[in-house]
């Protein structure tokens, strides 16, 4: 059955159909409590803790990885043997590391994130070539960026702006090394940016800086790492489409670039082309970076989010109206707390959804659904948490 949709931002990584696929189905149960999760574009990944990855959602290209194109409102088990400690779902596509470092991708591949040399979309796992060995990797609008076991950090996919900060603008099928010699120990890829924290706590950005998403008090595109003004020392960043967010050791969290919607928590600015605390007084342990919203979790694991709420996706009542160039929609300029009385480890921000786990390693998801990014078998979108579908526990 079709139905009328509005595609969200995506949209410029090839997304261009709309509606949950139908007639229904009924995956096996999710095996093992979830260790991460990771909230995508229109579709959703987690990890258990027995190294096996679970995608629900937009199925178009393969994302999900279990073989089909069909959207997936329940977990799924990606397809194969391998075993993966982690995964991070971007625009169209979703990658992951496997248990001995090697990275897999599959999913939409038009510029080659997938790294596997081709252009041919995936609906299963397929290696990247290079014989990286990874610590970590984040999949972003159409490109991917990792991090190597000696702290190098490597990009590929889409680069028109700069974003695989190899010096160029140009299209990569395999992995490239970011200039400047830095060594890494966080990396957080977005749509036209990338931003890393360096082994000395400096944050570093690179890619499109037309609102000020880079930091570095410019509005001046680069291909190669800049580093973020202020000098401060961070432990971890995260990207969202044109802004950034970086966590300090004593919970601050700081955000720069596009605010119209309130996504940096900054009651003052509409962007900011340097860092500037997010309000509140909340002392965070973890915080992600969506479209046009920003979600973290503080260190008594509640989650509060804040900016663009046009499908819900910041889990709470207390929003209002915010005054765009193009109109008016939902949101908040300030953190609100995420309804519901769940306790959090980590909350993961998308396009317009989130997803949470809990400690026990049970996964909530909130915002648009219509693709059943939210996995709890509907199309329907929610405004508070719903557990997503086929999990043991409580």
């Amino acid at each position: 059955m079709s139905r009328r949709c509005a595609v969200p931002l995506a949209l410029a990584l090839g997304v261009t159909a709309c509606g949950l696929n139908e007639p229904s189905f009924n995956p096996p149960p999710v095996d093992a409590p979830f260790e991460a999760i990771t909230a995508g574009v229109l579709h959703t990944c987690a990890v258990t803790v027995s190294a096996h990855v679970y995608c629900w959602g937009w199925n178009r290209d393969g994302e999900l990885g279990d073989g089909s194109r069909s959207d997936r409102p329940l977990p799924v088990q990606v397809s194969g043997s391998v075993s993966f400690g982690s995964a991070s779902g971007g625009g169209g596509h979703t990658c992951a590391v496997a248990t001995g470092g090697q990275p897999f991708c599959w999913g939409f591949n038009l510029s080659g994130q997938l790294g596997d040399s081709t252009l041919s979309a995936r609906s299963r796992p397929v290696a990247v070539v290079g014989a990286l060995t990874l610590a970590t990797l984040d999949a972003g609008g159409a490109f991917t960026c990792g991090i190597a076991v000696d702290s190098t950090g490597w990009c590929w996919g889409w680069g028109a702006h700069g974003q695989l900060g190899d010096g160029t603008r140009t299209d990569r099928r395999s992995p490239v090394a970011v200039l400047g010699g830095l060594k890494l120990i966080a990396l957080s890829g977005g749509i036209e940016h990338a931003c890393a924290v360096a082994a000395d706590s400096s944050a570093w950005c690179w890619g499109a800086n037309d609102l000020g998403q880079l930091g570095d008090a410019s509005t001046t595109d680069t291909t190669r790492p800049v580093p973020v003004a202020g000098g401060r020392k961070f432990t971890a960043v995260s990207v969202g489409y044109s802004h950034s967010c970086a966590l300090e050791s004593s919970g601050d969290v700081y955000c720069w670039g596009d605010n119209s919607l309130g996504q940096l928590g900054d009651t003052m600015v509409n962007q900011a082309s340097v860092p500037g605390l997010v309000v509140g007084g909340l002392s965070f342990l973890s915080v992600s970076a969506g479209a046009g919203h920003t979600c973290g979790v503080t260190a008594g694991g509640a989650a509060y989010c804040w900016g663009s709420d046009a499908s819900g996706q910041l889990g709470s009542d207390a929003v209002s109206l915010c005054t765009t160039a193009t109109g008016t929609q939902l949101c908040t300029r300030v953190p609100t707390l995420v309804t519901g009385g769940l306790t959090f480890q980590v909350v993961s921000a998308g396009t317009q959804h989130s997803c949470g786990l809990t400690n026990a390693g049970i996964a909530f998801c909130w915002g648009l659904n219509d693709h059943g990014q939210l996995g709890d078998g509907t199309g329907r979108r929610n405004t508070s948490p719903v557990r997503v579908g086929k999990q043991g526990g409580t």
